[in-house]
């Protein structure tokens, strides 16, 4: 926990330095105190790097509209900003070739061996799973017969878990959707999973990806605290009419290094350790650090501002390997 705090407060430190010197007019008024800087809202477009041309500029900020914008995007620790601020850049000046070859921890390719015929899309949704609210995904990389669906984390603690075991009593779909975190048959429902009970696909594809049979009990669910990453698995090999597609697609997580939940034994480690030792698909999830991105990116001189940007905002310096 000290770990955490510290690196924390070192985000917040160097947040607020930059918020001083770029944004002290437009902020809200919310209190320094144990709190990253927030702009106020008409400034929100603010939290983006951008360089000072103004067509790139515009092509960066309209990467993501505002109706995608989560809802802390006004924080200056928001890690969709920053993923709007890097991978924006990388598409509007059309430097898709940074990305290739560049190795994820795992050795292999993070992105692709070639940029040729691939594009960015952003909080790009999955329409297929019969979800009520589509599966999100932060970057996807579409290339010839390849996708690979980007997690971008920034000081997040952890990877989003299914939420159906926190639902309470007096919550609208309590009686019919609760469940206590195991992968089985619970109160009147047919399902082992709640969600499939109302329609939802994930089980019919989820073991051909990961070692998870649905046709037995499971103590605890293997996909209750794996279900973003398994998500975005799903989203990576899925084709648009719900085909799945296994091995032509993975997810990539990249995180801040310095973090301390995706280290040890952080719970954002625990997940990501828990998700790789069942997955069926050799490479299927891969992970990299925003300081070895940051040294990709680094090689074109016309995004020199985005690394300085990166490196003054939120501490990230490159990682050169």
């Amino acid at each position: 926990m000290a770990n955490d705090v510290g690196y924390e407060d070192a985000v917040r430190r160097t947040l607020w330095l930059w918020a001083d010197r770029h944004h002290r007019d437009e902020l809200d008024d919310g209190p320094r105190l144990k709190r990253p800087p927030v702009l106020a809202k008409g400034s929100a477009s603010k939290n983006v790097l951008v360089p000072s041309e103004m067509s790139k500029a515009n092509d960066i900020r309209a990467a993501i509209p505002e109706r995608h914008r989560h809802r802390w995007f006004r924080s200056l620790k928001s890690s969709q900003a920053l993923t709007q601020s890097v991978f924006g850049a990388i598409h509007a000046f059309d430097c898709l070739d940074l990305l290739q070859d560049v190795p994820a921890e795992c050795g292999q390719p993070a992105f692709y061996e070639n940029s040729r015929g691939w594009t960015l899309d952003f909080e790009h949704e999955l329409r297929c799973l019969g979800e009520p609210r589509p599966t999100s995904v932060d970057v996807l990389a579409s290339g010839p017969g390849k996708r690979v669906a980007v997690e971008c984390k920034f000081t997040e603690r952890e990877f989003g878990a299914c939420s159906r075991p926190r639902l309470r009593p007096g919550d609208e779909t309590w009686s019919d959707q609760y469940c206590d975190g195991s992968y089985r048959v619970q109160h009147h429902r047919r399902s082992r999973c709640a969600l499939t009970e109302i329609g939802i696909r994930y089980w019919e594809y989820l073991p051909c990806l990961f070692d998870w049979p649905a046709d037995y009990d499971h103590e605890p669910c293997p996909f209750g605290e794996t279900y973003q990453l398994a998500r975005n698995a799903l989203a990576a090999n899925l084709t648009p009419d719900g085909e799945l597609d296994p091995g032509k697609g993975h997810v990539l997580v990249v995180y801040d290094a310095r973090n301390p939940e995706f280290q040890g034994d952080g719970r954002a480690e625990r997940q990501w350790k828990a998700v790789i030792a069942t997955c069926r698909v050799p490479g299927l999830v891969r992970r990299l650090s925003w300081q070895r991105l940051m040294a990709a990116v680094a090689h074109t001189p016309i995004l020199t501002y985005l690394v300085d940007g990166v490196a003054k905002k939120y501490g990230l310096e490159p990682d050169w390997p």
